[in-house]
């Protein structure tokens, strides 16, 4: 049970993951709220979002045998539609429930004295689903390097000329994006950018990588509303397996990872 003072946040946080996928998992703990969409492969697209529990809820409270874990599968359409319902209300309070035998969040909203209730059906997970649905363990990138705002406009304009787009970047912070149809190629290039060094490797020097994506994969990240709360965006190439885009949220509201599928360079 907890009161929901943020309702703006959560729903932008729940309308980017529906862009990716309307089933999502919420893992509910004593610290920390987890939003995940985890498919079983990085050939699709993987998104997990931490916020600490004070950072959207008061008045926070949760019990279970699975170490005070709960993990639920929901619609994300269902939840945002609920929650709109009462953005505007004086107090929003969720908690989990039952109706007619069926698992749900009850959310109980106070709008002009009076009191709405609505009723999002959810079905529990027991340990071992909720232990699948974790981030993916992935190898060291080649490179990390922070994203710049300018990027998700460059990319949209691109999206016109081809369906993949091969980004390549190094540790020294130099990155280009470019794309290719039969007459023409565009390339952009950034410069001077905040790269993020692999202690490993740091005696090898520059480290360079790069990786072929979807476009509208990346642009939809890009332009998610998730990505309006943040402080900053980095990106990592983690070459053959995925191009993971960090994003850390303002206002100590936790974080989000996005797992993107790459194609052959």
């Amino acid at each position: 049970k907890a009161e929901l003072f943020d309702p703006e946040a959560l729903i932008s946080i729940l309308a980017s993951l529906e862009k990716i996928s309307n089933e999502i998992t919420l893992v509910l703990g004593p610290e920390n709220v987890h939003f995940r969409i985890s498919r079983n492969s990085l050939s699709e697209e993987n998104a997990f979002v931490q916020i600490p529990t004070e950072a959207m809820f008061d008045e926070y409270r949760i019990e279970s045998k699975n170490n005070n874990i709960i993990g639920l599968a929901v619609r994300a359409s269902n939840l945002i539609a609920s929650i709109r319902t009462g953005k505007r209300s004086q107090r929003i309070v969720v908690k989990l429930s039952k109706k007619d035998r069926q698992p749900c969040l009850k959310i109980e909203m106070v709008m002009d004295n009076n009191e709405i209730t609505q009723d999002v059906p959810v079905t529990l997970l027991n340990k071992r689903q909720i232990q699948e649905t974790a981030e993916p363990s992935l190898p060291d990138p080649e490179v990390k390097i922070q994203l710049p705002e300018t990027l998700k406009n460059v990319i949209s304009n691109m999206k016109s000329v081809s369906d993949d787009v091969l980004l390549s970047a190094t540790s020294s912070g130099d990155m280009s994006v470019q794309v290719s149809a039969e007459l023409v190629t565009i390339k952009t290039y950034f410069k001077e950018l905040k790269g993020f060094e692999n202690m490993e490797n740091k005696a090898s020097g520059i480290e360079t990588g790069r990786c072929r994506m979807n476009i509208r994969n990346l642009s939809q990240v890009l332009n998610s509303k998730i990505v309006n709360l943040s402080n900053y965006i980095v990106g990592c190439i983690v070459e053959s397996h995925a191009f993971v885009v960090y994003v850390e949220l303002g206002q100590n509201m936790g974080h989000a990872t996005f797992y993107l599928p790459v194609l052959t360079v």
